[in-house]
């Protein structure tokens, strides 16, 4: 089959990407490492193709009852909705409102990393994005896609079919939407059932989980400006020393 060239320019930049990132694998600060890595998602791959409105930051998620998720490694967030509220050097406080994807990054995976992270993000959904932390009904369908990217295994699933490899990560790495390991697959939950892309000599796996994510981020981003069409307090509730918001929130859960 023949490839064209927006396939073949795709495919250099997550092999340059990948040949990168496994060139600072020996250094020995794990902090160091982990965070090259972040800068090389962000830099080298999600920012080459987000569009505008669309910006990458690290930090902490914030809802409107003023509790706050911790820290996460990459937030992908619309302009258009909300700034953040606090940022330095892309570490900031983002509101909950304009978050539309999270990405943890990791040099090591095991499958109790991917348990890690599939709790993670369910607290994240439950906690930061319970309805009960809006004064508005619409705050159920904000929770953010929340996806994990990997670069190394020791061959942890070296012994399982990907029907196995499959079934596994359908029972343990929800409600992530996908998790990437470079170089090996990707498991993306976009259908009941989910997928598996095993890795090729065109890294579709890491190509699939970075357009899988951005293309569902770029339809919700749509699906929430267009809600404000009604208006919404979003900034006043943030911004202005209204102590009723919060006084307000917590009766409507005792009540609920």
């Amino acid at each position: 089959m023949s490839r064209s060239l927006i396939q073949q320019h795709t495919s250099a930049i997550i092999k340059g990407f990948i040949a990168e990132t496994k060139a600072i694998g020996d250094l020995h600060h794990k902090s160091e490492k982990g965070r090259l890595r972040e800068l090389f998602v962000s830099k080298k791959i999600l920012s080459k193709f987000l569009t505008s409105q669309f910006s990458i930051g690290t930090g902490v998620i914030i809802n409107q009852k003023r509790e706050q998720s911790q820290e996460l490694d990459i937030i992908i967030y619309d302009n258009r909705i909300l700034p953040p509220f606090v940022e330095e050097q892309n570490i900031g406080v983002y509101p909950a409102e304009c978050v539309l994807g999270v990405i943890q990054v990791r040099s090591w995976i095991s499958k109790d990393t991917i348990k890690k992270y599939a709790e993670a993000a369910r607290r994240l959904h439950e906690e930061i994005y319970n309805p009960a932390c809006s004064l508005y009904k619409d705050f159920v369908n904000m929770k953010p896609f929340y996806g994990l990217l990997g670069f190394y295994d020791e061959g942890i699933f070296n012994n399982m079919s990907e029907r196995d490899i499959l079934e596994w990560m359908m029972n343990n790495a929800q409600p992530m939407i996908g998790v990437c390991l470079v170089d090996r697959f990707s498991w993306l939950h976009v259908t009941r059932s989910g997928s598996l892309k095993m890795a090729d000599e065109y890294n579709e796996e890491t190509k699939a989980f970075v357009a899988v994510l951005l293309d569902n981020i770029r339809t919700r981003s749509q699906e929430r400006y267009l809600s404000l069409a009604g208006h919404k307090d979003w900034l006043g509730i943030y911004t202005r020393d209204q102590g009723g918001i919060v006084e307000a929130l917590e009766r409507r859960e005792k009540i609920s």
